[in-house]
């Protein structure tokens, strides 16, 4: 083997230039993610026609994998059932509490033998501030439905246009399946990308915890397919993708992958986020906005909006669970009397499993039923998973816990 340099097998730790960069977004192909598809639903119109206004200037060159199509697909629905939910809950505590407050001033003016006259009017001033709370609070406006036909959504329409032949074939079963059985792999062995999804191991997604990996196999298919650089846009900033500083800054794409990447097309591989495709659209001759970029980075700086449990909101699930005859539902009571937790092996004996079978799948009937009634308006969106896998050590959940909220609620009563 003949000599080599400073870079010679280490490649990866090059600290790209904006010059690398805009050379593969002008001659590489520009793949997207699906959280890059399905946050445009999140994005103000203008950041929305500014990304696919870059893309569709990368279009010869553009690939979505097959594995990005099925996730954005399954996710569609309730990422647009979502939006707006702060709103709609917030116009429905102020009309709560509207009522309350009127009924508490009734029932006072009564005490007190309070004059008509006088009582309509403090009535009326309640009316007037709870109005101007709701006036003031608004309602987000919602682009579409998640029950619209697709004919009506306008960004699917263009979507549809901007990805023809752009989509990855899917892979045969006997691939799909050895995909995935590399993909739990890696999981299992902390080998990116998609070692940070251990706790998709026994969920309900036929993919399991694969679902990065199998995007990456996809990737390098199509780059080795190919023979060029490859540029992945994704708003996903967890470590199995990127290279970070100490402070935790992302430097670049997680060396592995650039290696792997390297390997198999003799090509480079980079990561960029959205609001970095923006920065650089200037590579592809596309105007974009400074307020896109803020736009999308309000998106990923948002925290994810927890929303709290009402008592009625999980009694209805437990209710709907006991209808169903689901055990989930008396493994959620005993958690709750347990404080928030149960070991995996007693769910085992609660539901009469082997303990050789896995549990994947078994918080699933609780999803569906939470997906049902938020459908239904009895249970809010953006409320945690009542029931949820935990991960302490290894590659199966060591418990599943409740909401600590959950289990103040409903902690004192008696079986539901």
């Amino acid at each position: 083997m003949g000599r080599g340099g400073l870079y010679s097998g280490f490649e990866a730790y090059r600290v790209l230039t904006a010059e690398d960069i805009k050379r593969a977004l002008q001659h590489g192909v520009v793949a997207l993610d699906t959280n890059v598809l399905l946050n445009l639903y999140r994005y103000n119109e203008k950041t929305v026609d500014d990304l696919l206004r870059v893309a569709e200037a990368a279009a010869e060159r553009l690939f979505v994998p097959h594995q990005v199509v099925r996730e954005f697909w399954r996710n569609r629905q309730s990422v647009i059932a979502s939006l707006g939910s702060a709103s709609r809950d917030a116009q429905a505590a102020l009309a709560k509490n509207s009522t309350s407050t009127k009924d508490a001033i009734t029932r006072w003016a009564k005490s007190v033998a309070l004059p008509g006259a006088e009582r309509a009017n403090l009535t009326k001033e309640v009316d007037d501030f709870y109005d101007g709370l709701r006036e003031r609070v608004g309602e987000e406006p919602i682009r579409v439905s998640a029950h619209a036909p697709t004919s009506e959504d306008s960004l699917l329409a263009r979507l549809e246009q901007l990805l023809e032949d752009s989509v990855g074939p899917a892979l045969s079963e006997e691939d799909w399946k050895k995909a995935v059985e590399e993909g739990e792999r890696r999981v299992e062995n902390s080998i990116p990308p998609g070692y940070m999804d251990v706790e998709k191991l026994e969920s309900d997604l036929p993919e399991g915890a694969s679902g990065d990996y199998l995007v990456w196999h996809q990737l390098l298919l199509e780059g080795g397919e190919r023979g060029v650089d490859l540029v992945l846009v994704t708003a996903d900033t967890k470590e199995d993708w990127w290279n970070r500083a100490d402070r935790g800054s992302i430097i670049g794409a997680r060396h592995e992958l650039v290696d792997e990447y390297l390997q198999a097309t003799k090509c480079r591989f980079f990561l960029l986020e959205p609001a970095d495709l923006i920065k650089h659209s200037s590579a592809l001759n596309v105007g974009t906005s400074l307020e896109s970029v803020h736009d999308i980075e309000r998106v990923r700086d948002e925290e994810p909006e927890h929303v709290p449990w009402s008592a009625d909101a999980a009694r209805a699930v437990l209710r709907e669970l006991d209808s169903q005859g689901h055990t989930q539902a008396d493994v959620i009571r005993e958690a709750i009397a347990n404080g928030g937790r149960i070991s995996r092996a007693r769910v085992y004996e609660l539901d009469n499993r082997d303990e050789s079978q896995m549990l994947r799948g078994f918080t699933r009937p609780v999803k569906r039923v939470t997906a049902e009634l938020q459908a239904k308006g009895d249970v809010p969106y953006g409320v945690p998973a009542l029931l949820d896998a935990v991960y302490e050590t290894g590659v199966k959940s060591s418990h599943f816990a409740v909401p600590h909220e959950v289990v103040g609620l409903l902690g004192e009563e008696r079986p539901i």
